[in-house]
């Protein structure tokens, strides 16, 4: 969760702090609903079992669910990641570099690559999703589930949320190595 440093006394970075505490408190409400949709993929797929298996009549409409409830989790799921540490990393490398250096090399490869990645994101789902609610697109298969633009929104609003994780580990990574230099001077 968040990075352990001293809370600076200068009220930019106080500020800072408490924006990031904002964007974490929003990031992980949503995730805890979103994390719901496990439990509710797990139930559509017995279901669909059942009724596949069982009595000889899957339904169509059942399994875009099961996508649409796996999308959801993982799309809402890589914010969840961010703020909590639990994403992939290179850790043999990480591990042998001072802490200041694991926050230069987070910084520089949040605004250098992450930040650009999520901006491109964003700035192609709207068209994606205006063209899918203009075109009324619902799936192909006549049992299908109308107003595919629905789950099309869940990639700028995951993605939006994906940028309040990374601005809040970036704004925590920078408080950190700012006072950390700020111990060693008088104040």
């Amino acid at each position: 969760m968040a990075i352990d440093a001293p809370i600076p006394n200068r009220p930019i970075a106080a500020f800072f702090l408490k924006i990031a505490a904002l964007f974490e408190s929003i990031v992980l409400k949503v995730s805890a609903v979103c994390c719901w949709s496990s439990a509710l993929l797990v139930v559509m797929i017995i279901l669909n079992v059942v009724l596949r298996y069982g009595f000889e009549s899957g339904m169509i409409m059942f399994e875009e669910i099961q996508w649409h409830l796996y999308a959801i989790g993982i799309m809402f799921g890589l914010s969840y990641a961010e703020i909590t540490n639990a994403h992939v990393s290179v850790d043999l490398l990480s591990e042998r570099f001072k802490p200041n250096t694991k926050r230069f090399w987070e910084v520089f490869g949040t605004l250098f690559f992450v930040f650009p990645f999520i901006f491109v994101i964003l700035f192609n789902s709207w068209d994606y999703i205006e063209s899918s609610y203009r075109l009324n697109e619902s799936s192909v298969s006549p049992l299908g589930l109308p107003m595919r633009w629905l789950i099309k929104s869940a990639i700028p609003v995951s993605f939006i949320l994906l940028a309040m994780a990374v601005s809040t580990r970036l704004i925590r990574n920078i408080v950190a190595m700012t006072s950390s230099n700020d111990n060693a001077e008088p104040s």
